[in-house]
C-alpha cells in the first residue's frame, strides 16, 4: 500500500462517502477502489465549491473533500478555498504536488507554501511513513477551533511510495474544545444586561454548536428583537 492509497483508506475511515475533485489526481481512482464516490467538475473552483457547500449544509459536522491536480489545478482552487476560509468553512483539500526535489524550485507551484494565508493549516507529505500522523493533523484542525479550510499537498514521487511496515497508524482525532474565561463571560453578560439597546449579531456558529434554543432563551430574556 502506498501513500495515496493509505490516504483513501483514512477518509474512508472518517466516513468520507463522496469526493468532488478535477482530473487528473492519483486519488481519484484510490477512492474509488474503497468505495467513495469521486464526482468530477469541470473545473476546479466548482469542484472546491461543492465541497464548501457539503460542510455548510452540514452545519460543519461533516467536511467536504476536494482533489485536484498540481500546478494549474491548485492555482485554480485559491478563489474556493479562500472563500471557505472567510466564512469558517472546513474543506479538506488534497492537491497534487510536484516531485519533492522540484517543490520549491520556480516556476513550479507550491500550493502549501503559496496559499497558507488563506487556509487554516497546510502541510506537505514529504515521508511517506508520516502519512498517518499528517492525516491525523489535518482532521484534527478540521473538528477544532474556528473551522477552515485545511490543505494536504501530496507530491507524486513520495506519495507513490509504499508505507513501511513501521509506519506509525492512524488514529481518529477528536476535538479540541476552545472556550474564552469565565471571567470573559460575566463581563460580557453584564454589558449586555446593562445595554440599553442591545444586539446580538450572531453567526453560523450558532448552528454548528447546536446552540439555536440558547440563543432564543438569551434573547428572549434580555427582549431584543
Amino acid at each position: 500500500m502506498n501513500s495515496v492509497e493509505y490516504v483513501a483508506k483514512i477518509l474512508k475511515e472518517e466516513g468520507v462517502t463522496w469526493m468532488s475533485c478535477y482530473p487528473s489526481n492519483p486519488l481519484i481512482e484510490a477512492v474509488a477502489k474503497e468505495g467513495i464516490r469521486p464526482v468530477a467538475f469541470r473545473h476546479e473552483r466548482g469542484a472546491v465549491m461543492a465541497a464548501d457547500g457539503y460542510s455548510r449544509l452540514s452545519d460543519r459536522k461533516r467536511f467536504g473533500v476536494v482533489a485536484v491536480q498540481s500546478q494549474a489545478g491548485a492555482e485554480n482552487s485559491v478563489g474556493g478555498l479562500a472563500q471557505a476560509n472567510a466564512d469558517n468553512v472546513p474543506i479538506l483539500a488534497l492537491p497534487g504536488g510536484n516531485p519533492l526535489d522540484m517543490l520549491v524550485v520556480r516556476p513550479n507551484f507550491f500550493a502549501a507554501r503559496t496559499w497558507e494565508r488563506v487556509l487554516k493549516r497546510a502541510e506537505v507529505i514529504t515521508r511517506a511513513d508520516q502519512t498517518g500522523n499528517i492525516m491525523r493533523r489535518a482532521f484534527h484542525a478540521l473538528r477544532s477551533g474556528r473551522p477552515g479550510p485545511v490543505l494536504v499537498e501530496m507530491p507524486g514521487d513520495v506519495c507513490g511510495q509504499p508505507i513501511p511496515d513501521n509506519a506509525p497508524a492512524y488514529a481518529s482525532p477528536g476535538p479540541a474544545l476552545y472556550a474564552p474565561s469565565a471571567g470573559a463571560v460575566a463581563d460580557a453578560a453584564r454589558r449586555l444586561v446593562a445595554a440599553e439597546e442591545p444586539l446580538i449579531w450572531a453567526g453560523a456558529g450558532v448552528m454548528t454548536a447546536d446552540a439555536t434554543g440558547e440563543l432564543r432563551t438569551l434573547a428572549e430574556l434580555l427582549d431584543v428583537p
